[in-house]
């Protein structure tokens, strides 16, 4: 996902040696930092440190994952002998350097599991080191130094654990920590579906697999093809715009499994149809007005998001035909199609359309017809 973010879009650079020059890092920062930092680049690291082998590649174990139990059992010595690793990897200058893996391994995770105790002894002093290790934007750097220091005296409660997104200020790093976000909730959403539809018959629960694949091409579609990114957080709106869809399509599958059922005919379908149609040229005429404009919704990319969005309409339909056969095509047939509406609605609030109509941020991601 944030192999898309330009390099010219990060705020930092890691400059993470064992044996660290940190001026580079520091040299922004305001004087309290500075002084910080050089107090705390001398706390002794402890004796597992020289046990780890130099790295001739990147290590394949991802300390962030193991960490937060992505895809894996959660382990925390796991994670931090994996933390270990990457900490010598980066300062040997071995990838991928702007990447979710790099950002939050190393010494990003060594910080992380040092100031909330995870698996080892908590040890604030020692996190300190090793945020100053990784650094970013000077506010950002400035602030987690101060975060982890106010741990010493309160320590963060088990339900709140510091986080390295939770001094964040940079678009950049706000980018990074929307992708590491988006990873846990799509395991609790693929958790969910695989709970809810462990019953149901076997064709269609692959109906349900194909489904799904077609939905995330689309949330997919939408997140870089009908977003305004324009602005510096551009990645992590990006993400968040596909993980709202993802999000409601889950939803939305609860719902009719408690027999929400939605109601149309085909006059209906007829209706909804020729007004998307009228809205869709209205947004695409204005995507081509536009066009030239920085960080601007290209045309290209609307059209890439209908052509998912039609995909994952006809898909939804064969699946609704298997899964609610009471049903008739044109009651979902009015459903998504109000619901690709009410998506395209907001999309216009990107591109200016109507401001009038739209309201504040909140409301172009007010509740769609989708439940």
């Amino acid at each position: 996902m944030l192999s898309r973010m330009k390099t010219r879009w990060l705020a930092g650079v890691l400059v993470l040696g064992l044996s660290l020059d940190v001026s580079a890092q520091l040299e922004d920062s305001n004087a309290k930092t500075k002084g910080a930092c050089e107090k705390y680049l001398k706390t002794p690291l402890p004796a597992e440190a020289s046990l780890v082998a130099a790295p001739k590649a990147w290590p394949e174990c991802n300390s962030y994952r193991l960490e937060a139990g992505i895809g894996v059992k959660q382990d925390y010595p796991a994670a931090r002998q994996c933390a270990w690793a990457e900490r010598r990897a980066i300062a040997a200058d071995l990838g991928p350097r702007f990447s979710v893996a790099s950002i939050f391994g190393g010494s990003a995770m060594l910080t992380v599991l040092y100031a909330n105790g995870e698996g080892v002894e908590r040890n604030i002093p020692l996190a300190i080191r090793f945020s100053c290790e990784q650094g970013w934007a000077p506010a950002e750097f400035e602030g987690r130094v101060e975060h982890l220091e106010s741990l010493a005296e309160k320590p963060a409660s088990p339900r709140n654990k510091f986080s390295f997104c939770d001094d964040i200020t940079s678009g950049a790093m706000g980018g990074f920590c929307a992708s590491y976000r988006q990873e846990i909730q799509d395991l609790a959403n693929a958790g969910d579906l695989r709970v809810l539809s462990s019953q149901w018959p076997e064709a269609q629960q692959t109906s349900l697999r194909v489904l799904v694949e077609a939905e995330q091409a689309y949330a997919k579609a939408h997140g870089e093809g009908e977003i305004d990114l324009s602005g510096t957080a551009r990645a992590a709106e990006e993400m968040d715009a596909e993980q709202q869809l993802r999000n409601d399509f889950l939803a939305a599958i609860k719902s009719f499994e408690k027999a929400a059922q939605p109601q149309g005919n085909a006059r209906d379908f007829t209706n909804v149809d020729a007004a998307l149609n009228r809205l869709y040229g209205k947004i695409l005429a204005n995507a081509e007005k536009h066009k030239a404009d920085f960080g601007a919704v290209q045309p290209d990319g609307i059209r890439s998001a209908e052509r998912k969005w039609l995909k994952y309409r006809d898909t939804w339909i064969a699946f609704a035909r298997m899964r609610y056969q009471s049903v008739p095509a044109a009651a979902w047939l009015t459903l998504l199609t109000d619901d690709r509406i009410a998506v395209l609605k907001g999309v216009g609030c990107e591109m200016g359309i109507d401001d009038a109509a739209c309201g504040d941020e909140e409301d172009e991601r007010a509740p769609r017809p989708l439940p």
